[in-house]
């Protein structure tokens, strides 16, 4: 009864290390997230066709790491965030690459919708200002 009782305490610590984990990966991501459409926006701005499909390539593989987050979740409406997010981001870096920097800008605006969407959908704002999720 001993070894099963420490047994299942071992498997649930190491359970919350991972979740842990997956929660700190997933605010790294967003966190780079900001600073990557910031400098989106600059070198958009700047008609830098290369250095913008490369923040957008960011984005790209940023929101499919969130979306292989929410999967695991099992949060469809932000798996659908996050895919839609991903597929701006890469019409974002297709279009700087050809330099098409209006049509790119457009595109930047719709991945940052999905953005707001899903942070109004799953976050929430804390008593000290931080922010967590739903």
């Amino acid at each position: 009864m001993k070894i099963f009782l420490c047994l299942a305490i071992s498997m649930l610590c190491l359970g919350i290390v991972a979740w842990a984990q997956q929660d700190a990966e997933y605010q790294g991501w967003m966190k780079s997230n900001g600073a990557s459409v910031a400098s989106l926006r600059k070198n958009l701005d700047a008609k830098q066709g290369d250095a913008a499909a490369a923040d957008a390539k960011t984005l790209e593989e940023d929101f499919g790491h969130v979306y292989d987050y929410w999967q695991k979740k099992n949060v469809s409406d932000a798996m659908k965030f996050a895919q839609d997010g991903q597929n701006a981001f890469k019409q974002v870096a297709e279009l700087a690459a050809a330099g098409k920097f209006d049509d790119a800008s457009a595109a930047l605006k719709t991945g940052q919708a999905t953005c707001a969407g899903c942070h109004m959908a799953h976050r929430e704002k804390a008593p000290d200002g931080s922010w967590k999720m739903k």
